[in-house]
């Protein structure tokens, strides 16, 4: 299947052209009014699983938020199928070394000491990346490789699968869980749940929630199901009469694990706050990875979204605001979150993104992720200056 049809490239070229504009317009602006003094309300920083294996490093990076008025931390305790805290679900992380060592457990009064909010950062259906097995016996790629996602339907090989992992350069990012496998989304509610009732977190992050891409979805037990539903017999093809009823089907899902999450938390701390990390281009995000986070929003399922503009591209940055000013009421702008990406760009570039966040008026921004700026502690010294104006 393709990524996109013709009509939605056309619809996105012409908000690209658009954005031209408008970054134009709005940088008159701020050059106009270079003393603009709003705050963000809330600034949020991704905080990856490496940076969280021992006392040391989490109190560097707990110094670092406090020095540097990040209200809000969103630390990665499920990256690859594993568990950075204690659990009697998921086994722990190999990468840490003290044995009763529970990294969750130690950051969270560390963060609420000085006033910052700790989300837990779970990467939801990506499951594993790496090109040889997990060495946890109960890992799920071991246990129950029946509930892996694919994007064919023949009966694929796991190990031969594996090598063709090198870190998503070839846009394969890794092994994913089947959102319509009927045994996964109950499994990863049980995950979020044991979560939820042991640890005092503010809120709960989903990352990678969401398809692998628009050709995936064959998972046999899941692709079984859809095709009983509707009486076929083969996958269906992009020009098929079911083709809409098929990627309704996955975006199906994917917004059913958000729903009850939601709901699972409703039940058992109420005040827990519902984010997820979700693509920028509101089409795409739909349309290609069937994660309609707007629908989310709209419905409560969601309390916030992250999204990951992190393009080095102004322009295409600015496009995808266009898109959710095209697409969202100004109502749920409070409820989305500008993510700004540091790995890819240099800081001048992220004080543009920050400018151009502030200027669309949205309150809240976050960026991936403090691994830059722990390998480069001057980067973020002129980005502070933009993103704190009043001090400065």
């Amino acid at each position: 299947m393709k990524h996109q049809n013709s009509s939605l490239d056309s619809t996105i070229n012409k908000i690209y052209l658009r954005a031209t504009v408008s970054v134009a317009l709005l940088f008159s602006i701020i050059t106009a009014f270079p003393y603009q003094r709003d705050e963000f309300d809330s600034r949020y920083l991704w905080v990856v699983r490496n940076s969280l294996t021992n006392k040391s490093d989490i109190d560097k990076m707990i110094e670092f938020a406090t020095l540097n008025r990040f209200n809000n931390i969103l630390v990665q305790v499920r990256g690859r199928g594993d568990a950075y805290y204690k659990s009697a679900l998921v086994q722990k992380s190999n990468l840490i070394n003290e044995k009763e060592f529970d990294p969750l457990a130690y950051v969270i009064p560390k963060a609420k000491e000085k006033g910052i909010r700790v989300h837990a950062w779970v990467n939801t259906y990506l499951l594993w990346s790496s090109r040889i097995m997990p060495i946890q016996e109960n890992h799920i790629l071991r246990t129950n490789p029946e509930w892996i996602d694919q994007n064919t339907n023949k009966k694929i090989n796991i190990l031969n699968e594996m090598k063709k992992f090198n870190g998503g350069k070839n846009g394969i990012e890794g092994f994913y869980l089947s959102p319509n496998h009927p045994k996964v989304n109950s499994y990863l509610l049980n995950v979020f749940g044991d979560l939820i009732q042991n640890y005092d977190i503010d809120g709960l992050h989903l990352d990678y929630v969401r398809f692998h891409d628009s050709d995936y979805g064959q998972n046999p037990i899941a692709l079984s199901s859809f095709n009983k539903q509707l009486g076929i017999l083969n996958t269906p093809s992009s020009n098929s009469l079911e083709s809409s009823q098929w990627n309704d089907y996955r975006r199906k899902g994917v917004t059913g694990l958000v729903r009850e999450t939601k709901n699972l938390i409703q039940s058992i701390k109420p005040e827990i706050i519902l984010t997820a990390a979700v693509k920028p281009n509101l089409y795409q995000a739909r349309e290609r990875f069937f994660q309609e986070w707007d629908v989310w929003l709209a419905a409560g399922y969601l309390d916030k979204a992250i999204v990951m503009n992190y393009t080095k591209d102004l322009k295409e940055f600015a496009a995808n605001i266009d898109i959710m000013y095209d697409n969202l009421p100004s109502k749920y702008r409070k409820r989305i979150v500008m993510g700004i990406a540091t790995y890819n760009q240099s800081p001048e570039n992220v004080i543009d993104k920050i400018k151009y966040t502030r200027v669309t008026r949205f309150n809240s921004v976050s960026f991936f992720s403090y691994t830059v700026m722990l390998k480069d502690p001057l980067y973020f010294n002129s980005v502070k200056n933009i993103l704190y104006p009043r001090d400065y």
